[in-house]
């Protein structure tokens, strides 16, 4: 009987106990909080059980000290250094919900977490213009800048970015409402005109040089002036001596191209020699100088034409004014002064002083052509008008003094007649 008696006390003190540690605390016996036992410094009513009167002076002194203190956390810190009745069993905390709200806010942590770095590898086009940066802020460093269209790779996404990877293999967060899941077509960039060309000038075709043949010739001519003997059928060979005028030249050929071939080996051109020995008084074609009073300039007997043709063929020398040598303006002012007696400066642009300004299709012989092939307004070449359409000037060092046709001349700047 007596034993039956314990067991059933012992059975009561058991569950007692079991509920007093269940709902130790001031919480709620009827919720299914949780009294969780932690440092947080709640006192535990049911603690004063155990306590005896030194541990309790003890807890007063210390409560007293934490009352004296000017912030909460130097009254917790005395309670808890000056208390001998401070301990983690005397202390506890209840739990802001129950198994199942902890549960599910578990969960949702747990979720949250795995969102965040969620993988993804989805495939998606930038809407605009954007920048890649290296972390969750547009304050972040970026890494770099993409158009739109851009096509990118969605690592993983967390709230409004997303982690990417260009097509480069560069990875970088960009904010997830920049991005479209449907393909965003790339703008056409508009063609940057390229520049029109100039067209190259075309170097013209030289003709071929026509081939020079020689015919046997056996006869005297005499030269008609001052010439220039050459070492080829052609001003462009070298000078080989001056033969005055006057003097006999054998001739031994004939070219196909107007030079006559001495005895000696070298030539001159056919249009310097006669047949005819000159008499003493026309020994040379240099008439004396007349009046430029008593002389009527623009003659139609075509002497002076006559006579301006009687230079071609001499060499081109630049500042040369007599046969043995040429320029273009020491040719106009040789013929002048020589047939004439007018005396015309050496210079292009300072005969255009002189006479008086014709037109073009006026042109009578001896007018003298001015030419502007620098095209500034002033002249830089001058040739004489010999008739026929023709005019004769010295042209450079290739070709010496030569007759050209007035139909191919360009940039004519004026005529003048000097009277």
């Amino acid at each position: 009987m007596y034993k039956t008696a314990a067991k059933i006390l012992c059975g009561a003190i058991s569950a007692a106990c079991t509920l007093g540690f269940l709902y130790i605390g001031e919480g709620d016996p009827e919720s299914e909080k949780i009294n969780l036992q932690s440092p947080s410094l709640v006192f535990v009513n049911m603690a004063g059980r155990y306590a005896n009167a030194d541990v309790i002076a003890k807890q007063e002194e210390a409560d007293r000290l934490a009352e004296e203190a000017e912030t909460p956390e130097e009254a917790d810190a005395m309670r808890i250094y000056n208390s001998e009745f401070f301990s983690l069993d005397n202390y506890t905390i209840t739990a802001p919900a129950n198994y199942e709200e902890i549960a599910n806010n578990l969960r949702k942590d747990e979720q949250d977490n795995a969102d965040k770095d969620m993988k993804d590898g989805t495939s998606l086009w930038v809407k605009l213009p954007a920048r890649i940066y290296s972390d969750e802020s547009t304050s972040s460093k970026g890494v770099a800048d993409v158009g739109k269209g851009t096509k990118l790779i969605r690592i993983s996404y967390s709230g409004n970015w997303s982690y990417v990877r260009l097509a480069d293999g560069t990875k970088g967060y960009i904010p997830s409402n920049q991005l479209s899941g449907t393909k965003v077509a790339t703008p056409t960039p508009s063609p940057t005109p390229s520049p029109t060309p100039k067209p190259k000038k075309k170097k013209p075709t030289p003709k071929p040089k026509p081939k020079i043949t020689l015919k046997a010739y056996n006869k005297v001519f005499y030269a008609i002036r001052s010439i220039n003997s050459r070492s080829g059928p052609g001003i462009s060979y070298s000078k080989v001596t001056t033969i005055k005028a006057g003097t006999a030249i054998k001739i031994v050929a004939k070219t196909s191209n107007g030079w006559l071939k001495s005895d000696k080996g070298w030539y001159v051109l056919s249009s310097l020699v006669s047949a005819t020995k000159p008499s003493a008084k026309k020994a040379t074609p240099t008439p004396k100088p007349k009046s430029s009073g008593s002389v009527k300039r623009g003659d139609k007997s075509g002497g002076f034409a006559k006579y301006i043709r009687s230079f071609v063929g001499c060499r081109y020398v630049s500042g040369g004014a007599s046969p043995s040598g040429f320029d273009c303006s020491g040719f106009t002012m040789y013929c002048y002064k020589n047939y004439y007696g007018i005396k015309l400066p050496h210079g292009a642009n300072m005969q255009t002083k002189y006479g008086t300004k014709v037109s073009f299709n006026s042109m009578q012989v001896g007018d003298i052509i001015y030419f502007d092939h620098d095209h500034n307004g002033k002249a830089d070449h001058v040739g004489l008008y010999v008739g026929s359409g023709e005019m004769v000037h010295a042209s450079g060092v290739k070709t010496g003094v030569k007759c050209v046709s007035v139909s191919k001349l360009k940039d004519v700047l004026m005529v003048r007649r000097i009277r």
